[in-house]
């Protein structure tokens, strides 16, 4: 056993923490109101690399639901808008009545707390993943309080372009030991966007993005490198290094597999 291996020989997570070399990644994307040809976008992508990802869904999605063999759902509430009614109680009832299969979820803009962490208890959810701990080594999972299993993620194109950082592999942080859970956009994606401005500027004043039709934003896709281009090479860097891709609730589920 290394030595790095002996520090974690007591963690139930540690077969993803990636303590002798990077071999293990979860891909997801937050769905974010994105049409559904925005989210082909990335499935695609995710397809041709004969990978996986877990996709945060904010609402229903034909596509999502006929991708499941490489896709697993979460649920992607917005609870920076409470209802007026029923505050967050009824938010991750709802997307569970779409998504009934769904065991984990990331809250929109990160927005979680203990209340929200007991009504996922509630609604029988087994993990959640809304810390972000932007390219930090050595991310682990854990088990909370209330028994959820707590995860972060630690690279996403949005951040990566809003702090300026050049789209350049070796600025995601492929190579520190630690769980590596990589997030994409669709709208980024689908529009290969240099930075966030264009997508910004593209959907300011929409009201509901899911009904734009594709023909909106055809004539705005950039033409130059951008983060399609980008998440492209990410995915075939992955690959020729032989890196396995697991859904989120993979690595959740490695706590019940020993026993804790």
């Amino acid at each position: 056993m290394s030595s790095m291996q002996h520090y974690f020989k007591d963690d139930p997570f540690r077969d993803f923490y990636n303590l002798d070399g990077l071999d293990t990644v979860v891909l997801t994307t937050d769905i974010d109101w994105a049409p559904d040809y925005a989210t082909q976008a990335v499935l695609d992508l995710v397809a041709q690399a004969g990978m996986k990802i877990t996709a945060y869904a904010t609402h229903d999605s034909p596509l999502l639901k006929a991708s499941t063999e490489f896709v697993e759902i979460g649920l992607h509430p917005d609870n920076t808008r409470p209802d007026p009614v029923h505050r967050f109680a009824r938010k991750l009832p709802d997307l569970m009545e779409i998504f009934p299969d769904a065991v984990g979820l990331r809250c929109h803009r990160n927005f979680f707390g203990q209340n929200i962490s007991d009504l996922a208890k509630e609604c029988g959810l087994r993990y959640d993943l809304s810390t972000f701990l932007w390219r930090q080594p050595f991310a682990q999972a854990y088990v909370d309080y209330n028994g959820l299993v707590k995860m972060a993620y630690v690279w996403e194109d949005g951040i990566h372009v809003d702090v300026g950082e050049p789209l350049a592999l070796e600025r995601v942080g492929l190579d520190s030991p630690g769980l590596k859970v990589l997030n994409v956009h669709p709208m980024l994606i689908y529009l290969n966007a240099p930075d966030d401005h264009l997508r910004r500027r593209l959907t300011k004043g929409i009201a509901d993005l899911t009904s734009v039709p594709r023909s909106h934003f055809e004539s705005d896709i950039h033409t130059g490198y951008g983060l399609r281009d980008f998440y492209r090479d990410l995915l075939a860097e992955l690959k020729r290094r032989g890196v396995r891709t697991v859904f989120a609730r993979d690595v959740a589920a490695a706590v019940a597999k020993q026993g804790h």
